[in-house]
């Protein structure tokens, strides 16, 4: 089927559900008997239609080859906000995955390009196939943030999950949640593709980096010009056939036994599967429906699984101080039956101190390549970055748009941002980091000097022109662009660092993840968004702990004090009558085992992950300015001595707010906050149960919080109005 065919069979399926009439405000008749030609046709653009606001100010045509950013038609197709008709209702159907990806092979090959017209854009620069992870995005999720444009990263990153992938046709993409089932979750894919690249130093204002540092003056990146694709249409005078080749490696297990001595596991045992597992990781997605280039994670039963070796459970010796890198909790007795640690007192010193057998476990993350294959071309292959990283909690919420809100100084006013009074370290993700990639991935085409292989491009821009004055929403999917991952801070939540000793250097790897990665999860949460990024911060559901104070609260709701299931299969506090005097009862942090609730099925992102990104940021500016009612807001070892209770947001009908409104002689707008803090003193474990800790208190405060006001009571006394000027 030729190009032009592909795109009027999707044009006439769409047509009836409103298409063509959206589509007709800008002049563009999509029903044409002589659609190459009516593409081809200027065009008046209507911008102040929704979902056009961020269209290219360049953009004139149907298409404009060689150019999708400036084709309204592939905007159309491609933009999460283009979802309603000229009357404002939703559209009807939607475009498939395969149906823009043939959208976007047709602007490539309407006026299909010669190689040699390639090397003269690229001027003297190295060109190659360069295999990318891409989307296309809002503006202001985009490199330049000028317009809605394709964002091209030579690193992509899936994600592990219980449930197959699902396409959201509105979103253009995917999303995580399985319908009535919130201890389940999809698998989200990475969508690949090869493209003719040229090899430039950093320039922020012709393709980038996004986020540009001064060191990509000096560093190359490679800079799409051109998606290679199968057939005579793509370059002119050449018949192509590409194909793509996937390498993925989970060792982290492997690794465990190389790191520490006296396992019980060495070489050639630690070659094989669990160890080091390289199958049933992850395929290839149909191309009927994904086309090519969309790789897909297996789904697990569990995202924690006990693992094998020659038919038998796999036990080890564990070493001791592991630094909680791997799961040792689980003590294989020499009868073989299986002795829950977390039920023993001492269940910390037992697994710091090691020396018994203990049984392992596997998840399904790994890392490695995608490579392109064309041998028509006589050009060098250059590998793309895979992961195949952890669920992500708060798929909604961006890593790099936390990292840009938190510095800006209206939010945060201080000298160095992000400010430091919030965060132990600078938000950084995973799109920043300028380190190379793990050496001993089979193939070794990763090179040492390679260190922007994280990084987010763009093509290159022939306009500096300045983006819609609009508001434009951005995308509510899982993006699987690095700046949607966090940074890297020994170890990660999707990819961990190593560290090379000649040189002395950082470079990107899986297997230096905790195993399974639920370990790292239950450190990382539990230390107040210690990366720091956008991953749960489960201090509240722990007793006060000298290392950290919330930073992001979780709701009631996602910590399951209402019924819902919590995010991580743990219980809040709770209040109780304690000889008596009320105490706050909670579950020790020392007996959590977040690799048992993945086992037993208990992690849920299902609450968590309708968080926006706005949401998000007000929860941390929200906890600020807690915190700061409270008089701890400038002080960190303050703040530890103040937990959090009680965080919710108000639905109206409450009679409890009304109260508080009338006594405090004062009405809050918009959207309202519930907290609960207290000043914590003496911490106990009762008797008859060693798993809890009771928490004296010895202040209550409570708040409501609107984006404007806030309303303050301390021990049930009477509400009234917080200056939140002092």
């Amino acid at each position: 089927m030729s190009l032009i065919n592909a795109v009027e069979r999707a044009c006439t399926r769409l047509a009836s559900a409103g298409w063509r009439d959206l589509l007709l405000r800008h002049g563009l008749d999509i029903t044409s008997t002589t659609l190459r030609e009516e593409l081809a046709k200027p065009l008046q653009i209507n911008r102040t239609q929704p979902g056009f606001e961020d269209f290219s100010a360049a953009g004139t045509r149907g298409i404009e080859p060689g150019r999708p950013a400036d084709s309204l038609l592939f905007h159309a197709f491609a933009s999460p906000n283009v979802i309603t008709g000229t009357t404002g209702e939703t559209l009807t159907a939607f475009p498939t995955p395969a149906e823009i990806e043939h959208l976007l092979n047709y602007v490539y090959g309407a006026n299909p390009p010669s190689l040699e017209a390639l090397q003269q854009l690229a001027g003297d620069a190295q060109l190659a196939i360069a295999v990318f992870a891409y989307e296309y995005r809002p503006h202001a999720e985009t490199v330049h943030g000028r317009q809605a444009d394709l964002c091209f990263s030579r690193t992509g990153i899936a994600r592990v999950g219980t449930a197959p992938a699902l396409y959201n046709p509105q979103q253009r993409g995917f999303l995580p949640f399985v319908e009535g089932q919130l201890t389940q979750m999809r698998v989200i894919p990475a969508r690949y593709g090869a493209f003719i690249a040229a090899r430039q130093t950093g320039q922020p204002l012709r393709f980038g980096p996004m986020n540009a540092q001064p060191v990509d003056e000096d560093l190359e990146f490679w800079v799409p010009l051109h998606k290679v694709f199968n057939g005579d249409e793509c370059l002119a005078g050449i018949d192509l056939t590409v194909q793509l080749e996937n390498h993925q490696i989970n060792e982290k297990i492997g690794q465990i036994h190389r790191r520490f001595r006296n396992t019980g596991w060495q070489e050639p045992d630690i070659l094989n599967a669990p160890f080091v597992i390289t199958e049933g990781l992850c395929h290839w997605a149909n191309v009927d429906e994904f086309a090519p280039g969309l790789l897909v994670p297996d789904a697990k039963e569990a995202l924690v699984e006990l693992a094998y070796y020659q038919d038998r459970p796999l036990s080890f010796m564990m070493p001791p101080n592991t630094g909680s890198l791997v799961h040792g909790r689980h003590h294989l007795r020499d009868d073989g039956s299986i002795e829950d640690l977390n039920e023993r007192q001492d269940v910390d010193s037992i697994v710091k101190a090691g020396g018994y057998r203990a049984l392992h476990y596997q998840d399904a993350m790994a890392d490695g390549w995608v490579r392109a294959h064309c041998p028509a071309l006589e050009l060098a292959s250059i590998a793309a970055y895979s992961i195949i990283g952890a669920p992500d909690f708060f798929p909604l919420c961006g890593q790099r748009e936390l990292k840009q809100w938190s510095s800006a100084p209206e939010v945060f006013p201080c000298p160095t941002p992000p400010c430091p009074e919030v965060w132990h370290t600078r938000v950084n993700p995973l799109s920043d980091v300028r380190f190379f990639i793990n050496q001993s991935l089979a193939g070794g085409y990763f090179s040492p000097e390679d260190r922007g292989v994280t990084a987010i491009v763009s093509h290159l821009q022939s306009s500096t022109a300045p983006g819609p004055t609009l508001p434009v929403q951005r995308a509510q999917r899982q993006s699987w662009l690095p700046d949607f991952a966090s940074g890297v801070f020994g170890p990660g939540w999707e990819v961990g660092r190593g560290l090379v000793d000649a040189p002395f250097t950082n470079m990107l790897c899986g297997y230096q993840l905790a195993s399974p990665f639920t370990e790292d999860a239950r450190i990382c949460a539990a230390l107040g968004s210690y990366w720091p990024g956008v991953a749960p911060d489960s201090t509240r559901t722990f007793e006060p702990r000298s290392v950290s104070a919330t930073v992001i609260p979780l709701t009631d709701d996602e910590i399951g004090l209402r019924g819902s299931p919590a995010w991580d299969g743990r219980a809040g506090p709770s209040l109780i009558e304690w000889e008596g005097r009320t105490r706050v009862q909670y579950r020790a942090y020392e007996y959590s085992d977040y690799t048992q609730a993945a086992l037993d099925g208990q992690l849920s992102l299902a609450i968590t992950g309708q968080t926006s990104t706005e949401q998000y940021h007000q929860r941390v500016l929200g906890m600020r300015r807690a915190y700061q009612a409270v008089g701890a807001g400038s002080d960190k070892e303050q703040r530890k001595r103040w937990p959090l209770l009680s965080f919710y947001q108000v639905q109206l009908p409450d009679e409890a707010f009304q109260v508080a409104q009338q006594e405090a002689g004062l009405r809050l707008e918009g959207e309202v906050h519930y907290y609960r803090l207290y000043k914590h003193g003496a911490i106990t474990t009762p008797a008859h149960d060693f798993t809890l800790r009771h928490v004296e208190i010895e202040q209550d405060i409570e708040l409501y919080m609107s984006q404007d006001a806030v309303l303050i009571r301390q021990d049930s006394a009477t509400w009234r109005p917080h200056d939140e000027s002092r």
